[in-house]
């Protein structure tokens, strides 16, 4: 049971971005290394030391695609407290030889870079055999990749705000492509200009991003993790999937060993205090625990008995009123589990755009048309490049092509933390549509705030190849799960669901046709209905909380 506490990137673009913006004065490394790759490939790594002439001591790795730039200098002021820290440059687009994707060498197959530096360094007269891994987004990744490759030298790592699968967390949630976030990142960095159209024409899971995904070998890892995010982080899934998956299915040096903290923080937290139309709140800026990356390294590269192994495998901020107006949330809890034990509440769509608790016994529908060429905008939510955060949703809701289902105001707090699902009775005139779904808090002076979303690309012809179109015009039964949060909508305000196709440039526009059609440059405008009622319960279903 969860109880309160007291308190107490795939983004390259963003790397080079902090490396600009914050790096305030030039910090020279002690010195640069060439460390071998397996296949004869070497990659430089900057060595940073308390001392020019120090040797032996534990080492924290850190592996860039974006450049060895030293973007943060938090990194480097462990050095001074008795470690090596090194942080080395990737094969990337960055390579004078020129590797077109990030990542693909840094698992567990045929290359394994993670796993031959963590061993080079280990044997080398700078350290003591200890290594651990740090850094987030991008940085994180190259952990997550390396995990399951298991070096025996790797002690520990320490990952925010990371992708644990690329297609699953950074590409194609849901099947739907993250239009802005792979074009801004892949276009950007790929040498080949034809690579952001090689992963765009990928749109299925296969062996290719297998390789790209550390959830399909937790067995193979054997190390803690200390692993960060934010519920309105792009890789919020990432995070939590990572830390499910180690902490329940990892090898025994890593299951039961993994420490998950969730704040109320987009990605570029905590460079960037603005949350949606919001700052991040003041009781959300600091956990309530030392989480620090030294509190972590020193336990387990120094042996220091700290006793940060023995705090709540989970600690998470339940976000309240972002205006600061009174609930009991805005507050900091624990747990020994993730999701949290909750009550399955559901909401039933009802034809007067209400959510209630109560099925109709009567059927019913509301029908919209979705026009590609009329797309919906994005407005805040959980993005890389375009803003993130609760951002209020009143011109969209406003829209002839959005549904909106509202409950009545709530006669007290509301609690919802966990993942949160949607049941739809849907039906399409096309083989191929999308549905997006946004949650948002509705609040006493009209505001509508985005707290969650999450979507649905339809049509069996869209994920696997080969296989039959969905009927036209036939009741279909989608479950969609919306992206987990943790909040309480107070007293007075009420839960809105809206229903729509389109969240753009976040998503790609579904031009309607079939994915086997996308770039024929035709596109069709859809009609699409939602059936509700006695014989189609579509519902909201939230994952309350008591008090």
């Amino acid at each position: 049971m969860a109880h309160s506490l007291k308190v107490v990137p795939l983004c390259i673009l963003l790397m080079l971005f902090i490396a600009r913006a914050f790096a305030l004065e030039e910090i020279k490394p002690d010195l640069t290394v060439m460390i071998p790759m397996r296949d004869g490939k070497e990659l430089p790594a900057d060595l940073y030391l308390p001392s020019p002439d120090a040797r032996g001591l534990p080492c924290i790795l850190l592996r860039s695609p974006a450049g060895r730039e030293v973007y943060w200098k938090e990194f480097l002021k462990l050095a001074s407290t008795g470690y090596v820290i090194a942080v080395q440059e990737t094969r990337s687009s960055y390579d004078l030889e020129g590797k077109t994707l990030p990542f693909v060498s840094d698992g567990w197959g045929k290359f394994q870079d993670g796993f031959d530096t963590v061993e080079w360094l280990a044997k080398s007269p700078y350290t003591n055999g200890k290594i651990g891994t740090w850094g987030s987004s991008a940085l994180g990744i190259t952990q997550l990749l390396m995990a399951p490759s298991n070096p025996p030298h790797l002690k520990c790592q320490y990952i925010s705000v990371a992708a644990a699968s690329i297609y699953h967390h950074a590409i194609f949630p849901s099947g739907q492509l993250l239009k802005n976030q792979v074009e801004g990142w892949l276009g950007h960095y790929a040498h080949d200009s034809g690579i952001p159209g090689f992963v765009c024409h990928r749109p299925f899971y296969n062996e290719f991003w297998k390789q790209l995904n550390s959830l399909e070998h937790p067995q193979q890892i054997q190390v803690p993790g200390m692993i960060v995010g934010g519920w309105y982080d792009t890789f919020l899934l990432g995070t939590l999937e990572s830390f499910t998956s180690r902490q329940n299915a990892g090898g025994d040096g890593a299951r039961g060993k993994q420490k998950l903290v969730i704040g109320p923080w987009t990605h570029f937290w905590p460079r960037q205090q603005k949350l949606g139309d919001f700052d991040v709140p003041e009781a959300g800026r600091s956990p309530p625990i030392d989480f620090s990356p030294q509190r972590w390294f020193d336990f387990y590269l120094k042996g220091n008995p700290n006793g940060i192994a023995d705090i709540p495998a989970v600690t998470y901020y339940v976000m309240g009123p972002f205006d600061g107006s009174p609930s009991r949330g805005n507050v900091w809890r624990s747990s020994p589990v993730w999701p949290i034990p909750a009550n399955e509440t559901a909401f039933y769509l009802t034809t007067d755009s209400g959510l209630k608790p109560e099925l109709s016994s009567h059927d019913g529908q509301a029908t919209y048309q979705y026009d590609p060429q009329n797309e919906i905008p994005t407005a805040g939510g959980h993005n890389l490049f375009l803003e993130s955060g609760p951002k209020d949703q009143r011109a969209i809701e406003s829209r002839k092509d959005v549904l909106v289902f509202t409950t009545n105001k709530l006669k007290e707090d509301f609690e919802v933390t966990g993942p949160i699902t949607v049941v739809i009775y849907f039906k399409t005139d096309q083989i191929d549509t999308d549905l997006v779904l946004r949650l948002t808090d509705v609040y006493p002076d009209g505001r509508s705030l985005l707290i969650t979303e999450g979507g649905y690309r339809h049509g069996a012809v869209c994920y696997q190849p080969g296989s039959q179109p969905v009927q036209i015009d036939k009741v279909h039964e989608i479950k969609i799960d919306l992206w987990p949060t943790s909040i309480v909508f107070a007293k007075g305000h009420a839960i809105r669901l809206s229903i729509s196709s389109s969240n753009y440039p976040r998503l790609e526009k579904n031009l309607n046709i079939g994915i086997l059609n996308t770039y024929t440059g035709t596109f069709n405008i859809a009609n699409n209905i939602i059936l509700m009622g006695k014989n189609y319960p579509s519902r909201l279903i939230l994952p309350q909380i008591a008090p």
